[in-house]
């Protein structure tokens, strides 16, 4: 669920963040530039783990003073593998299937088509409905999947999209196209009971 990417990259340090220790403003800048953020390709960035290098320092002359640093650093990054089981809770159900939340990443999309079989949409309660059938008994059970309720699933498809912010169109009052609200990461899963 959470890796180690190690990466390269070139921090500016500014001249009021020049009076930190180096390795702390190079940390505190990496932080400012990936925590919470999804890189394509790598997932979503939580933390700087560590630097690794520091190189030397640059300070251009038509610059503001600041110093420019090659560095080599690990980041934490969430990125989940295809069959991992991750548990998370019921934030919201639709026709269309179940979001969950694992509290620090709410965009994890269950479709209706990955549910249980015999899993019906309650459009009454607005949620999700398993209907098991006992072996034994042949009697049928109704497992209600409520929110709030913790499940686990199982990752089938991890897919990340670059959410970029939404600013004005030069020259209209038209707002450029966005994902929905949130880091844009979506898991397609398929969920199973969970006895708590």
């Amino acid at each position: 669920m959470f890796v180690l990417k190690t990466l390269d990259d070139t921090v500016r340090i500014l001249p009021a963040e020049q009076r930190k220790s180096l390795p702390t403003a190079v940390t505190d800048e990496l932080n400012r530039k990936y925590s919470n953020k999804i890189k394509p390709k790598t997932g979503l960035c939580i933390r700087v783990f560590d630097v690794l290098d520091i190189g030397d320092g640059i300070v251009h002359a038509c610059m503001d003073g600041s110093g420019m640093f090659p560095v080599k650093f690990r980041l934490i990054v969430f990125k989940p593998f295809t069959g991992e089981i991750l548990t998370g809770k019921i934030v919201n159900a639709s026709p269309e299937g179940l979001r969950v939340s694992m509290e620090f990443f709410d965009d994890i999309l269950i479709p209706d088509y990955l549910l249980k079989p015999n899993t019906i949409y309650n459009k009454n309660q607005s949620q999700w409905v398993w209907q098991y059938q006992d072996e034994d008994s042949s009697e049928v059970q109704n497992m209600d999947m409520e929110r709030g309720e913790l499940i686990r699933f199982r990752v089938e498809v991890e897919h990340f999209n670059e959410v970029r912010p939404q600013t004005p169109l030069p020259g209209t009052n038209a707002m450029t196209p966005k994902m929905p609200s949130g880091t844009g990461k979506e898991l397609r899963s398929s969920a199973y009971w969970i006895e708590v």
